[in-house]
């Protein structure tokens, strides 16, 4: 069974990008305890209300506590959508190149029928025709591997054709790339022709939006077959972070004097030691590398 809170996880994460999870995280939950105690401390100075003081920083506590869970509910929407697009583009990418090329040509046929094109007849080697709308438009398909281009001898075949029948438009149905020259041939004749390129990308958004491509539902457990991380290492790699040794070292300071400067504060004292901890634990790992290292030159 699919456990909610991993999937949640997973959304963000793909919304973070670069970013670490927990990173993230730890960062929401220290900045809103930072704030937290810097209102209880000025409160404390301002009424000298201990009680008052820590209404107050309650308050603030759930108010940054709500707008952090807004912020990952709207980061876990937007992950998902992210993270769904290109698990289905890169399926639909796999698909293709496990297809020959009389196959993606049926399929180009297929795709331009669902659109409501009619009549697509082969003309040529590779070449077709289709009517839409009462205009017929000449379509070149090529079944490239992802490092080979489209070459300007072509493009140029294409174009003799269109012009020698009287065609103003016309598609280039690609599964590679576009050679330089072939591109400022395009370029060359744009002004008598109107040919449009459908490579992967314009061809994905055409069979996502005719539904052609299988539900979210069906790449989910490939999702969290995917995402599987040691979890140790995350936690070493995101905690100990060298940028964040300053912060810690920041935050132990303040709490340690804000435990000097408020009276009985004893959870401002144990932050304080907690943040301690973490400073050491941070410069540890930063130097025992640095020593190995040393050691191996």
């Amino acid at each position: 069974m699919i456990n909610d809170k991993n999937m949640k996880r997973i959304f963000v994460k793909e919304a973070l990008g670069s970013r670490k999870y927990f990173s993230y995280r730890t960062d929401l939950v220290l900045y809103k305890i930072l704030l937290s105690i810097f209102v209880l401390t000025v409160m404390f100075f301002m009424t000298s209300d201990i009680f008052l003081s820590v209404l107050f920083c309650a308050e603030v506590f759930l108010i940054f506590t709500l707008i952090n869970k807004m912020n990952v509910e709207r980061m876990k929407k937007e992950g998902k959508n992210k993270l769904f697009i290109r698990i289905k583009k890169d399926h639909f990418k796999r698909k293709l190149s496990e297809i020959n090329t009389a196959d993606f040509e049926l399929f180009i046929g297929y795709l331009l029928e669902k659109e409501g094109w009619r009549n697509y007849i082969k003309k040529g080697h590779h070449m077709y025709l289709a009517e839409k709308e009462g205009i017929i438009h000449c379509i070149k398909i090529f079944k490239l591997l992802e490092e080979n281009e489209v070459e300007k001898t072509d493009v140029r075949s294409m174009i003799e054709f269109m012009g020698q029948n009287g065609i103003r438009t016309g598609y280039l149905a690609v599964t590679g790339s576009i050679s330089q020259g072939a591109f400022e041939l395009l370029e060359k004749f744009n002004h008598k022709l109107d040919i449009k390129i459908l490579d992967i990308d314009e061809l994905y958004d055409r069979v996502e939006k005719q539904n052609m491509l299988p539900e979210d539902e069906c790449f989910i457990e490939q999702i969290c077959n995917e995402k599987k991380i040691a979890e140790k290492e995350e936690v070493k790699n995101n905690v100990f972070d060298s940028k964040k040794t300053i912060l810690y070292v920041a935050a132990a300071m303040f709490f340690y004097f804000s435990s000097k400067l408020i009276p009985n504060s004893i959870v401002s004292r144990y932050i304080f030691y907690y943040f301690i901890i973490l400073s050491l634990l941070s410069i540890f790992y930063r130097i025992v590398p640095e020593i190995e290292v040393k050691k191996v030159k």
